[in-house]
């Protein structure tokens, strides 16, 4: 009885904690763009930006597009997924630019 007290209680905690983390990381879609608009301008300034050869576009400008395209559908959480998408995208040609990386020629 003792640990099916314990596991109860462990479970509640866990879920309540859970609740409590997904509350306070919820961000609109809008304020997703936002940022990773700043993130995409601060590594486009160091000359970071991360696109294919053929692509017109970087990853940043696309995801962005596929968001405000599903916004106005009304599919808000395709729209939301698009815009972590970009937001990731931004993060990484940041994360790349600090990067203190030497290439393997130049050792």
């Amino acid at each position: 009885m003792k640990k099916l007290l314990v596991t109860a209680a462990l479970a509640a905690s866990m879920s309540l904690m859970g609740c409590e983390s997904t509350q306070t990381s919820s961000n609109s879609y809008t304020d997703v763009l936002a940022q990773a608009d700043k993130l995409h301008a601060e590594a486009k300034a160091g000359g970071y930006v991360w696109k294919q050869k053929k692509m017109k576009v970087s990853y940043v400008e696309h995801y962005k597009a596929e968001a405000e395209a599903a916004a106005k559908k009304g599919d808000l959480a395709k729209a939301m997924e698009a815009a972590q998408n970009a937001l990731k995208s931004a993060e990484g040609e940041v994360r790349q630019m600090n990067a203190e990386v030497t290439p393997p020629w130049q050792k």
